[in-house]
């Protein structure tokens, strides 16, 4: 009676197990069969002992019974084939899982992704289809590795990947390619204008912020985008040109995209020369400084420059960053450009110092390498002791998005820098995410308004209480304000009314190189020159 009970319950137990598990194979059913059957005759041999069913023949006792284990041990060997072969199934889809899908984020890797983008284009060879592949990076990523570590990494990662595939329709493709690069390919979105609003409705949504590890999180990203087929018809060719596009989005301060452009190809070949051109000691040659003035509200008076660097192409003439650096990527190459910046400009304030003995000051623009560099404040340390310049003499400019990395976990150097004397300046201020808390938390000394508010100025009422208010604000926190951009004496007039500190713009004068600003230098009083007192607008 217990054998029977146990053995049927065994079957019933196996065959609810199997509507669960993989165990609906052919050994599963001659096991549960063995049990049910093997329990039946149990019962029945036991309702024979106490009389309740007839005694069941010995002919066919011994060779039912002999059937039915043989049975249950053939479902046993057949099952435990079945599961070594369902487990060899489950490590084949793993390896392929793991050879073509990005473990973090789910999303098909860059193996993946080039099949079928080369599969896509196979299909479409002489047909009319056009479609897009855009290529997106993060923007300053590692800063949040390196504050939140690998885990909150990879959970914005997984969040990133979540937004890109709600941004996609059925039939287009989301990858990630490399470690904060991703892929996107949409079939039939060959259009430029239909392209350019699908990249800016994909870059909103991933400005929305984001809850990682209790943090309240906002990330940028470059876009680049290259349409089939007037870009290309080959998946290298595409991707390519998605990349360059990609990368000048983010040298033009990320946050943006771009489609790629021919008449720009050649400008993604200059980081290459400038690599030669640093191996061979002659960086110089190729780079240019220019200096534009920056002069006191109501005085005109030049109390300092901001320091512009420039690559004179043989063929293009003179190229601003964005137009040069977007493709380099050489921590070497961005290094050395950065500290011959620092150098030239400070040789030149040093220069004019002495010659016409006042304390002028050389703005300079710190890049997001540079700013993460906790040997920053000594280089620059070593840089002002070279010209003998004091740190007073040298301001630091930093965008938003660097200064609000910092928020949470400032860099030691810009706490060292000010305590130094160095002066630290949000460059572009408005632009991206304006907030009080990096005004409030680090040691910043400047706001320079971006020229989009600067434009309109005196036209458009809302303009001008926009800047009073900046410049308010800005003074109740003991902090100077720089307009950038002025280009007309009404924008001055209203600059000055609003109690401005500083102003730069082509009014007073473009960029110059170095003897042409030295020049300027010498005609503007009190240095040298005679006149009023105020540097007479360009």
């Amino acid at each position: 009676l217990v054998i029977g009970a146990a053995l049927l319950g065994a079957g019933l137990v196996l065959a609810r197990v199997a509507r669960r598990t993989a165990g609906t194979g052919a050994g599963p059913g001659f096991v549960r069969f063995a049990f049910i059957a093997k329990g039946a005759q149990q019962l029945a041999l036991f309702g024979s002992l106490i009389g309740w069913l007839p005694a069941i023949p010995v002919g066919i006792e011994v060779p039912l019974d002999g059937l039915l284990t043989g049975l249950l041990g053939v479902g046993i060997v057949v099952w435990l084939l079945e599961e070594e072969q369902h487990r060899l199934r489950e490590a084949a889809r793993q390896i392929e899982r793991l050879a073509f899908y990005d473990p973090v984020t789910g999303l098909p890797n860059r193996q993946l992704f080039v099949e079928r983008l080369r599969g896509w284009l196979a299909r479409l060879s002489g047909g009319d289809g056009t479609g897009a592949l855009l290529s997106l990076d993060l923007d300053r990523f590692k800063a949040v590795n390196d504050r939140g570590g690998h885990e909150a990494g990879d959970q914005m990662l997984a969040a990133i990947s979540d937004r890109l595939l709600q941004s996609v329709a059925e039939g287009e493709t989301v990858a990630r390619l490399g470690a904060d690069e991703f892929a996107l390919l949409l079939p039939g979105g060959g259009d430029a204008a239909g392209v350019a609003r699908r990249a800016g409705a994909i870059l909103e949504r991933l400005r929305e912020p984001l809850q990682i590890g209790g943090h309240e999180l906002r990330i940028e990203a470059s876009l680049g985008a290259a349409l089939c087929p007037a870009h290309g018809v080959e998946a290298a060719v595409l991707l390519r040109k998605a990349d360059a596009a990609m990368r000048r989005a983010k040298a033009a301060g990320g946050g943006r995209a771009e489609i790629w452009d021919a008449a720009r190809l050649d400008a993604a070949r200059e980081p290459f020369a400038l690599e030669r051109a640093l191996r061979e000691g002659r960086l110089g040659e190729d780079l240019e400084l220019h200096f534009q003035p920056i002069v006191r509200s109501g005085s005109g008076e030049i109390v300092g420059a901001e320091a512009l660097l420039r690559l004179r192409h043989p063929d293009r003439g003179l190229l601003s960053p964005p137009e040069f650096l977007f493709a380099a990527e050489s921590a070497e190459v961005s290094d050395a450009i950065g500290q011959w910046v620092l150098r030239e400009a400070c040789a030149a304030v040093a220069a004019w110092r002495r010659r016409f003995g006042a304390e002028l000051r050389v703005a300079v623009n710190l890049t997001a390498r540079a700013f993460e560099d906790r040997q920053l404040a000594a280089k620059v340390g070593a840089v002002l002791a070279e010209f003998g310049l004091p740190a007073s003499a040298l301001e630091l400019e930093i965008t938003e998005t660097m200064a609000l990395l910092q928020v949470n976990d400032p860099a030691p150097g810009l706490s060292e820098l000010r305590a130094r004397g160095t002066r630290v300046a949000v460059d572009d201020f408005g632009t991206g995410y304006s907030s009080l808390s990096y005004l409030r938390e680090l040691p910043i000394e400047i706001v320079k308004l971006d020229s989009s508010f600067i434009r309109d100025l005196g036209r458009r009422p809302r303009d001008s209480r926009i800047v009073g208010a900046v410049v308010q604000l800005a003074h109740g926190l003991g902090l100077e304000v720089v307009a950038e951009g002025v280009e007309e004496e009404g924008q001055m007039a209203v600059l000055e009314m609003l109690h401005c500190d500083r102003m730069q713009g082509f009014l007073f004068s473009r960029p110059l190189p170095r003897g042409e600003f030295e020049r300027l230098l010498a005609t503007a009083v009190p240095f040298g020159g005679a006149g009023d007192g105020r540097l007479n607008p360009a």
